[in-house]
């Protein structure tokens, strides 16, 4: 083979990669049943896991993992600050993304629909060790008829602990006493009273390489702007 020949071939490889790593099957889940396993009255949230592998001129290359949800949307009253990373995001109109490992180590991603988000890093059940303030998240969002929520996210790899392998998802609306909890994995047996989405023990397992390519996933990924954000922690 020439250097022309084997030049081309490797282009082409290169190319063949990246397209993969964008057309990994991705992951559809459904939010479709109360925290406590009771069916909705309404249309369910559904969820598209996929990957993103983005090459930028003259800056490192974007290596995300994309959200893509349809959800009802209620008007609730939304934050009073200005949109971005909102702490106590939870006591709004919200979509809540969890992704965890064996070791109850997980990442918790918030988004509402007007742009505010959080993201959480944490090293055992509610040992919270980044609260996000310095965290990033792209988010879209749009209204379709008034009343369906339809966003977009992309979480930087960085953000995922090592060796994800289950997840949930919730969705939250209402005020006061008609607030609601929403489940793509009911989060107890019959035994608890209140809803807790970091009950880890109940959520559902999943297949990592279906939005994460390869050899990223079996441990933290080095980000250029964040760095190691799970050193220590491993």
């Amino acid at each position: 083979m020439d250097r022309n020949s084997q030049d081309t071939h490797i282009e082409n490889l290169r190319v063949q990669v990246s397209k993969n790593r964008d057309n990994i099957p991705g992951l559809k889940l459904t939010i479709d049943k109360t925290w406590d396993g009771n069916t909705i009255g309404h249309r369910p949230t559904d969820i598209h896991l996929g990957w993103k592998f983005e090459k930028i001129p003259n800056r490192p290359h974007k290596r995300v993992v994309t959200v893509e949800f349809t959800t009802p949307f209620y008007d609730d009253p939304e934050p009073e600050m200005m949109p971005g990373v909102t702490p106590g995001l939870w006591d709004y109109e919200v979509l809540e993304l969890f992704f965890a490992n064996d070791n109850n180590q997980y990442l918790e991603v918030e988004v509402s629909p007007h742009g505010h988000w959080l993201c959480l890093l944490f090293d055992g059940v509610r040992t919270c060790f980044n609260n996000g303030e310095e965290l990033e998240l792209t988010v879209q969002n749009q209204w379709v008829g008034g009343d369906v929520w339809k966003g977009n996210i992309e979480i930087p790899l960085a953000y995922f602990p090592a060796n994800v392998t289950k997840m949930n998802a919730y969705t939250i609306h209402g005020i006061g006493e008609d607030r609601v909890y929403e489940a793509m994995r009911p989060v107890t047996d019959g035994t608890h009273e209140e809803p807790d989405f970091h009950r880890l023990e109940f959520f559902r397992r999943i297949d990592r390489q279906k939005f994460i390519p390869p050899p990223y996933g079996t441990s933290p990924f080095k980000d250029w702007k964040y760095g190691d954000l799970w050193e220590g922690h491993y």
